[in-house]
């Protein structure tokens, strides 16, 4: 953190500094903070407070304020905030796989999101151990190394008869299936984004379709595919704005997408109330305000630090809050026993993120990193081969030949000044800085016939040892940039674009005037 310096005379005259160049996208910083903050209070209102009717008329406002009119009281006005983690996904994790390639980008996600899975997992298995009762979904938390494993690689959600230990990490095994079907098309992205879009859109209308027909493990696949649609929303997000596909062609993919997404709640694929679609249409919502308003936001240290922990937080709130309220409920009112819970959550976040995300990534983008090729050996140079007329020197080990002239060559002579111009009738000189013509005119020879003719003035021989004139250099034309609201604002990918509008022409300069 910089320290500030005590203001002086010197510093008040300077003018004030340009504002520092954002380097990351501030609006997916701000939803991702904010989203995992209405999950943390979602979960502390409904499975706690509303289930286990604990008194709490503060939630009760905001929840008549928030999730009664919004039609989300079954989970809280937090079930916004996991279409808008899809939404981020499509849009940001579709161009750094095209970037990375399909082992580099495998490897990087493999390391960024099993590494704090484990943690969280054998955490909640000791608090088993130690009968502190973890959060559960209803599903059975038999502890065995199997189950151990199978939770820790998420494969405990495709798997019939589940058995769930992190209740809150369905979410990320629908992440890995939209990574696994990303790198899947990635050769049709690099050519043809469309293509692309296209064979995903394809992918989940049949899954969804074949849900019931191969078992109960398919079905559990099928119910997690059925997200995959908020996913590729933002997917057709990023290509459009980023002109790989047309407009109209990312409006069609689109319809599609939510098409999709509407078609599992009709043919009732596991969802678990009907607001789902709401959520969804509320996260695009939001989406797009915050990507229109990109460049009025600023970015803040606080947005960035919520997004940088919004991974640990989602998996570690539930588990700490649910453990610390069994403790301190109901010897502790509860407003003093969240005082206790808020700050400890966030303790725990704070230790998870240091010491296992952060160096989680490190390691992914030190692994995933393309190696630059090696740089070529200087080569030893070769000792100068001496010739008649030449001599040779080495300094600093660089090569310094001077050539001796046999026969010295003749001075120049001096350069005669130029005459100084004399000013003509009206005071000016001439434009091409030539002296001006003199007073007796040159004479003309006689004309053959002998007779006399009229005399004209000559203009005078321009002294060619004088010196060109100099001309001042102009300014470069700049030509005006677009306005910030209609501006196209780049992602942290592509810093250089810039607007429509400055392919323009100036009016003032649309017209050349023709000399009469």
């Amino acid at each position: 953190m910089s320290t500030l310096a005590e203001p002086n005379s010197a510093a008040l005259a300077e003018p004030s500094s340009a504002p520092a160049k954002k380097t990351r996208i501030v609006f997916i910083d701000i939803g991702r903070g904010l989203g995992a903050l209405l999950v943390f209070y979602s979960h502390i209102a409904h499975p706690w407070v509303i289930a286990k009717n604990d008194k709490a008329p503060y939630v009760d406002f905001i929840e008549a304020l928030t999730s009664g009119p919004m039609h989300m009281s079954k989970q809280g006005i937090g079930q916004i905030a996991v279409p808008f983690f899809f939404l981020v996904s499509g849009f940001v994790v579709t161009p750094i796989a095209l970037r990375q390639g399909t082992c580099r980008f495998a490897l990087n996600r493999f390391i960024r999101v099993y590494a704090p899975m484990l943690f969280v997992v054998a955490l909640t298995a000791f608090l088993l151990l130690v009968n502190l009762h973890p959060p559960s979904t209803g599903q059975a938390q038999t502890l065995n190394p199997l189950t151990v494993f199978t939770n820790t690689t998420l494969v405990n959600y495709l798997i019939f008869p589940q058995v769930v230990l992190v209740p809150v990490a369905w979410t990320m095994i629908v992440e890995v299936i939209f990574y696994l079907l990303l790198m899947a098309v990635l050769p049709l992205l690099r050519r043809w984004v469309w293509l692309g879009i296209a064979v995903e859109l394809t992918f989940v209308f049949v899954v969804m379709m074949s849900r019931s027909q191969f078992g109960p493990s398919w079905s559990l696949f099928a119910v997690n595919v059925s997200y995959l649609p908020a996913m590729l929303i933002g997917q057709v997000i990023w290509a459009t704005t980023k002109k790989q596909i047309p407009l109209w062609t990312g409006a069609l993919y689109g319809g599609c997408a939510w098409s999709l997404y509407v078609l599992a709640d009709v043919i009732d694929v596991g969802r678990v109330d009907s607001s789902y679609n709401l959520a969804l249409a509320f996260a695009v919502a939001c989406f797009l305000m915050g990507m229109f308003a990109e460049d009025r936001l600023k970015q803040r240290k606080i947005w960035t630090m919520l997004s940088e922990r919004s991974y640990s937080i989602y998996l570690l709130h539930m588990l700490v809050t649910f453990v610390l309220l069994q403790l301190l409920r109901p010897a502790v009112p509860l407003p003093i026993a969240l005082l206790v819970v808020i700050p400890a959550v966030f303790g725990v976040v704070e230790l998870s993120y240091r010491f296992v995300e952060r160096p989680s990534h490190s390691l992914a983008r030190r692994l995933s990193h393309r190696p630059k090729p090696p740089s070529p050996a200087p080569e030893t140079p070769e000792p100068p081969v001496e010739t008649p007329g030449e001599t040779t020197q080495l300094v600093n080990d660089a090569e310094v030949t001077a050539e001796i002239p046999r026969i010295p060559a003749e001075p120049l002579p001096p350069r005669r000044p130029a005459p100084r111009p004399r000013p003509v009738q009206n005071g000016r000189l001439p434009r091409d800085g030539a002296p001006p013509p003199t007073d007796t005119p040159r004479a003309m020879p006689p004309r053959a016939n002998g007779g006399a003719h009229r005399a004209r003035p000559v203009e005078s021989a321009v002294d060619r040892t004088a010196e060109p004139p100099v001309r001042r250099a102009m300014p470069p034309r700049r030509r005006p940039s677009a306005p910030p609201e209609l501006r196209y604002q780049p992602d942290q990918e592509n810093q250089a674009q810039r607007g429509d509008q400055d392919d323009l022409p100036r009016h003032r300069n649309s017209f050349r005037h023709t000399p009469r």
